[in-house]
């Protein structure tokens, strides 16, 4: 597997402030990722709601990109650009598509795509080549501050 596909991608996702993390995949890096993402849109002054929307969000790609596919690295990208956030999550497993399929009511798994397009404005995942999948969401912000 190319780990180092994941760290040479190319230009940030848009043009404006972008903030970059590679975490080795592993149980404790969702809650690393998350905190990172909440914690740079602090810092941008993006609102608490667009905040805690995020933290969802991340939870839950960061979580099937950690359990579902064997990439040893993940990266995110927080991406600031006229009143609008994305984030993009990063694995090295473009054959692992996110599986977007209905669970019922009782399911105790398979229901995060449900939450993450219930959540953000609007989210997709696209393979980068042969090596790299993003999963990626976003949000309008009513007054993204530059920090």
């Amino acid at each position: 597997m190319n780990t180092s596909a994941l760290l040479h991608i190319g230009p940030g996702p848009a043009e404006g402030l972008t903030y970059r993390m590679v975490a080795p995949s592993r149980a404790e890096a969702v809650k690393v990722a998350r905190d990172w993402v909440v914690a740079v849109l602090r810092s941008a002054e993006c609102g608490a709601e667009v905040g805690e929307r995020a933290r969802l969000c991340v939870s839950e790609v960061v979580t099937n990109a950690h359990r579902h596919t064997d990439s040893p690295e993940i990266a995110v990208e927080v991406a600031l650009l006229g009143g609008r956030v994305t984030v993009y999550v990063y694995d090295c497993a473009p054959e692992r598509w996110p599986d977007e399929g209905t669970r019922g009511v009782m399911a105790t798994h398979g229901r995060g795509l449900a939450l993450v397009a219930a959540t953000a404005d609007d989210w997709a995942a696209v393979a980068q080549g042969d090596c790299v999948k993003v999963v990626w969401f976003g949000f309008a912000v009513a007054a993204a501050g530059t920090g």
